[in-house]
């Protein structure tokens, strides 16, 4: 197999979830030799050691990639957070040995085996990925596309969990390319650094099956979810944790329990449960007909 590795960007604020993010690929992985990072933006010394006393815990090793903001992404950080910009300068800090990556967003959990990722063909892309719920609305994933520079007619990918051919990302040096992209198109980019990268992959990616990145409003038409991802507001570690996740928030608390995060999970009251409850059922009542979309592009894909 392929020298591999996952990789998760975070910053101090979304380091249990960064972590518990990588936990849930090493539960859903039986190749041996995947290596676990973590892109530490802006840490400190403390910090990090609290990322190697969760792995221990955990039994397993995650590697953490010391990353200060440059003054590039400084310059969005009012706009975009240091962990969105960060993904962009990926390339300057994985090891020269990976040749394929994982990429995950630290809003994500893994819940089923995953280890076909690490084999899969990718004909000659640099990457695969999943299509973005945008896709579903033609008409509005047309004008965004339009508006960053897309070429007509193509897809539009969801950035939150990311497959690539790293040998093939470094040869062509396509980090650079986006980090060029985004200096040169920012005040166009409603997405952030997911629209940087739709533009430098235009044409080059295989499409995924939505079930290695089941977004929260695609739930109702997947099949066989492999990994969650928790687009949206509320996450599943707050007190506001949306309906759909409430499972979710278990794996959180289990997680973290014995850990100095213990606190970064919120449970809701009894009264937020049941207003979770209706306000997801008046989702589903009020938005039939976007439903209604996304399940006929979706349950197709």
């Amino acid at each position: 197999m392929q020298q591999s590795a996952v990789i998760v960007c975070s910053d101090v604020n979304m380091l249990p979830a960064a972590c518990c993010t990588l936990l849930s690929v090493k539960r859903n992985l039986d190749a041996p030799g995947v290596e676990f990072l973590l892109l530490g933006i802006d840490l400190n010394p403390n910090e990090i050691a609290e990322v190697g006393n969760f792995a221990q815990l955990h039994d397993m090793a995650i590697t953490v990639l010391p990353y200060n903001t440059p003054d590039t992404a400084k310059q969005a950080r009012g706009r975009w957070s240091g962990a969105t910009l960060a993904r962009l300068y990926m390339d300057l800090h994985i090891p020269d040995h990976i040749e394929r990556l994982l990429y995950l967003d630290a809003d994500v959990l893994a819940v089923a085996p995953v280890d076909e990722l690490f084999t899969r063909d990718l004909r000659g892309k640099a990457l695969a990925a999943v299509d973005d719920y945008v896709m579903a609305f033609p008409e509005k994933a047309g004008a965004r596309q339009r508006k960053i520079g897309m070429g007509e007619g193509g897809r539009y990918f969801n950035a939150g969990v990311l497959l690539f051919d790293w040998s093939a990302c470094r040869a062509k040096g396509l980090f650079a390319r986006t980090r060029e992209i985004f200096e040169e198109r920012s005040h166009l980019f409603e997405n952030n650094d997911q629209d940087a990268l739709n533009v430098s992959f235009d044409g080059d990616w295989l499409v995924l099956d939505p079930r290695w990145n089941t977004q929260t409003g695609l739930l109702p038409f997947v099949d066989r979810p492999a990994i969650f991802h928790f687009t949206g507001r509320k996450k599943p570690w707050q007190a506001t944790v949306p309906w759909v996740h409430r499972r979710m928030a278990r794996q959180y608390v289990e997680d973290l329990r014995n850990t100095p995060w213990a606190s970064f999970c919120r449970q809701p009251s009894a009264a937020g449960r049941i207003g979770g409850f209706v306000s997801h059922m008046g989702k589903q009542i009020g938005g039939l007909a976007r439903l209604a979309r996304m399940r006929a592009y979706f349950s197709n894909s």
